[in-house]
C-alpha cells in the first residue's frame, strides 16, 4: 500500500451552539469559509465525540483521544501533563498540579481566575522565582511557568497521597472562593501541607514589587495560585507501538499540547509567535506545517483561540478566529500534492460562548483527500456535517481512520 500524508488541524473548543447574536447559528455556521466548505463538500464529514456520547472532557482528555489513545488506560490527572509539559521531572510518589495565576481578596474570594490573563513573561518568571522551591514540613514544591497565566507544580515528599481536590472552584466563578482542600476523612497530610503553601505564596505574593506595579497600572495583581488536576506521574506508550513506523509532528504554542505530543513520541515544534493565546501566527504555522511534512507522515496543528473566546464568550472573535483558520486551509490547499496528501479538522471538545465551559457537545470534524466514500455535506458548520460518514466516529476512531489513510495500520486476524 502506498504511503501517503496528512495535515490534521485541532481548533481547540470549536464546537459551539446557536447564539442569538449570530442569527441562531453557530460561530462556525456563521463564518465565512469557503475553503473548508469545500473540503467538506469533496470529502467526508460528521459530528465526532472526542470521548464517548455525553461525556464532558478537558483540553487534556481530549486530545489524547484525538491522538489516537483511550486516556481511561492511562491518565492520572492534567497535573502530570503540565509537569511534563513544563520539563518538570517526576518521580513515583510525586504530586503534581496544574494551576493558574489568579487573583484573590484577602478572604481567598477569586477575583479573576488568570489574573486579567497575565502574559509578561518576565513579571510571571520573578513571581515564581519568589516560591519555587519552598519546603515546608520536608516537601519541597518545584514551581514552572507554562503558558501566559498557566503554571506546573510539582510536590515532592514522603508519604504523599495524590488524591487531592481541587482549590479552584470552577471556570467562570469569580466571586466564589477558592476551596480549601483540607478533607476531614482523608488525605489530611498532603493536602494540609498543599494548603500552607498557597497561602505562603498569597503572603510573598500580595507585597511583591511586580504586583505592586500591576495594581498601580491598574492591572488584576496575581496573588494566589489556583490548583486544580493533582495526578501522580503518568506515562503514555509511543505512537509507534499502536502505528508502527508512523513519524508525527505536533506544532502548537500551548504547552499542554506540546507535552502530550512528546509524552507520545512526537516530534514537535513551537515559535514565540506560535502562541496559545487569541492572536497566533496563523500563516506561520501553516507554512511550518508543510515544511514539518517533508519529514513527517502526519503533521498535527493546534489553534487554542477557538478555546479561549468560548470561555470568555466572545462569538465574533470566535467567527474571526474560525475564518482565519480557513485561510490555513485555502494555503494548504494551494501547496499540497492533491493525489497523496488529506487535510483533517477535528475538535478536542465543545465550548459554546454561553456556557463558558466546555460541553458534552459533539464536535464538527472533517477528511479531504483521494480516494474517500465523499458524502452529502456540502458546507461547514456543526449542522451541516451532522448526517455525515463520520457521525458518531469517537476521536480516537477518527485518528486511526486518518491513519489508515495515510497506509499505517495494522490488519487485524488473517
Amino acid at each position: 500500500m502506498k504511503k501517503a500524508k496528512g495535515i490534521y488541524l485541532i481548533a481547540d473548543g470549536l464546537g459551539d451552539r446557536p447564539i442569538k447574536e449570530l442569527k441562531n447559528l453557530t460561530p462556525l455556521e456563521y463564518s465565512n469559509t469557503p475553503t473548508m466548505d469545500f473540503l467538506c463538500k469533496e470529502g467526508v464529514t460528521g459530528l465526532i465525540h472526542p470521548y464517548s456520547p455525553g461525556y464532558r472532557v478537558g483540553t487534556d482528555w481530549g486530545h489524547i483521544c484525538l491522538f489516537g489513545y483511550n486516556p481511561a488506560d492511562h491518565y492520572t490527572g492534567r497535573g502530570a501533563i503540565e509537569a511534563y509539559s513544563a520539563g518538570l521531572e517526576m518521580k513515583k510518589g510525586d504530586i503534581a498540579f496544574r494551576g493558574n495565576l489568579g487573583t484573590v481578596d484577602n478572604s481567598l474570594t477569586v477575583i479573576d481566575r488568570r489574573a486579567g490573563r497575565i502574559k509578561e513573561k518576565e513579571d510571571i518568571k520573578t513571581l515564581i522565582e519568589a516560591i519555587d522551591g519552598y519546603e515546608i514540613d520536608g516537601c519541597k514544591f518545584r514551581v514552572h511557568p507554562l503558558t501566559e497565566h498557566r503554571v506546573a507544580i510539582v510536590m515532592s515528599g514522603d508519604e504523599l497521597d495524590w488524591h487531592i481536590i481541587d482549590t479552584d472552584p470552577g471556570t467562570a466563578c469569580e466571586g466564589s472562593k477558592i476551596i480549601c482542600p483540607i478533607q476531614k476523612e482523608k488525605y489530611q497530610k498532603s493536602a494540609e501541607i498543599l494548603w500552607k503553601f498557597l497561602l505562603h505564596v498569597k503572603n510573598i505574593w500580595d507585597k511583591h514589587p511586580i504586583n505592586k506595579k500591576r495594581e498601580e497600572k491598574g492591572l488584576y495583581k496575581a496573588n494566589f495560585i489556583i490548583t486544580r488536576g493533582a495526578a501522580a506521574a503518568m506515562v503514555l506508550p509511543p505512537i509507534e507501538s499502536i502505528f508502527p513506523k508512523i513519524k508525527v509532528s505536533v506544532i502548537a504554542g500551548d504547552e499542554t499540547i506540546l507535552g502530550i505530543g512528546k509524552m507520545c513520541n512526537f516530534d514537535y515544534v513551537t515559535d514565540k509567535s506560535f502562541t496559545g493565546g487569541f492572536e497566533t501566527n496563523y500563516l506561520g504555522k501553516a507554512q511550518k506545517a508543510l515544511e514539518e511534512l517533508e519529514n513527517h507522515d502526519l503533521v498535527i496543528v493546534h489553534i487554542k483561540g477557538t478555546d479561549l473566546c468560548g470561555h470568555d464568550n466572545n462569538p465574533l472573535k470566535k467567527v474571526e478566529i474560525i475564518e482565519q483558520i480557513d485561510k490555513m486551509y485555502e494555503y494548504w490547499l494551494s501547496k499540497i500534492d492533491k493525489e497523496n496528501t488529506y487535510l483533517a479538522l477535528a475538535a478536542d471538545h465543545s465550548t459554546p460562548c454561553h456556557f463558558k465551559d466546555h460541553s458534552s457537545d459533539p464536535v464538527p470534524a472533517f477528511l479531504y483527500g483521494p480516494h474517500l466514500r465523499v458524502d452529502k455535506s456540502i458546507s461547514c458548520g456543526e449542522r451541516m456535517v451532522a448526517e455525515g460518514l463520520l457521525n458518531g466516529y469517537t476521536g480516537s476512531q477518527f485518528m486511526r481512520t486518518i491513519v489508515d489513510y495515510l497506509g499505517y495500520t495494522r490488519k487485524y486476524g488473517a
